[in-house]
């Protein structure tokens, strides 16, 4: 099933979904419609019981060329002339920031196929709201350079550091140098890196069929545990951990994934 937006595509495959920002003209660069149209399909995946995953895609060169600063919404918001507050700028980006946090937020596993340049803030904030990052060989990722006299924004403060420390991220922000998916692997920006968008297809189209064959409360319930682990003392995490297990294991997931399991298992013993 596929429901076409005016500047993003979203499909189902059977628990994943799958959205596909879809301006390759523009570069993929998010204008207000697209932003809306995000917000609003992620809303409606996120509220959707039997997804399992998302998948985040460009259409084109780029994966996204960040914010479209063309659009005549945004060179008007940007021109204090035109401002009627001081606070006209934050309120701006605190609407743009609200599909970073949609991301980020999601309560099952999101990866970004990044089959291009993903530019800073708009671009690479969209490939690093999500849990993983799989990328084409020669793919760039580069933020705002601090020459331009602004702080980095769409939330790569933060969930870069998380990825490769803070040191890493000031010297992206600082110096604005893109960074290679290749570089970004070695750094832990970037999980897999793939000879082209041919094979980063068929690598996402794997990962999505192991996808398919898992639960997807047990594939939510990992994710919260992970996310949990990263700030949580052991002792607290291993009781996470039992309480999670003992859920699935009341499951009817569980259930008929154990019965397959083990009647393959006496079928390998029979043979």
């Amino acid at each position: 099933m596929t429901q076409k937006y005016e500047t993003i595509s979203v499909e189902r495959d059977g628990a994943v979904a799958r959205i596909t920002l879809d301006r390759p003209d523009k570069l993929n660069a998010l204008d207000p419609v697209m932003l809306e149209e995000l917000l609003d399909a992620v809303g409606g995946i996120g509220a959707d019981e039997d997804v399992a995953a998302l998948v985040l895609t460009g259409r084109g060169r780029l994966f996204s060329a960040g914010v479209d600063l063309s659009t005549p919404f945004f060179m008007e918001a940007l021109d204090e002339k035109q401002s009627s507050t001081v606070f006209s700028g934050k309120r701006l980006l605190d609407w743009q920031h609200r599909i970073i946090a949609g991301l980020y937020e999601l309560p099952f596993p999101t990866i970004a196929a990044v089959n291009g340049d993903a530019v800073g803030g708009g671009g690479f904030g969209l490939a690093m709201a999500c849990d993983m990052r799989l990328a084409v060989r020669g793919a760039r990722f580069w933020m705002v350079p601090g020459t331009l006299a602004v702080v980095q924004d769409f939330g790569l403060s933060w969930l870069t550091q998380k990825a490769i420390g803070p040191s890493r991220t000031l010297q992206m922000a600082l110096l604005g140098k893109p960074v290679l998916a290749e570089v970004g692997e070695a750094w832990g920006l970037v999980n897999e890196v793939h000879d082209g968008v041919e094979a980063l297809v068929k690598r996402v189209d794997e990962v999505v069929a192991q996808l398919n064959t898992m639960g997807p409360d047990a594939i939510r319930m990992l994710k919260l545990v992970i996310r949990n682990g990263a700030t949580s003392p052991l002792r607290e995490q291993l009781a996470m951990e039992a309480v999670s297990n003992g859920l699935t294991f009341q499951s009817a997931e569980f259930a008929s994934r154990k019965a397959a399991y083990m009647d393959g298992l006496r079928k390998k013993g029979s043979s």
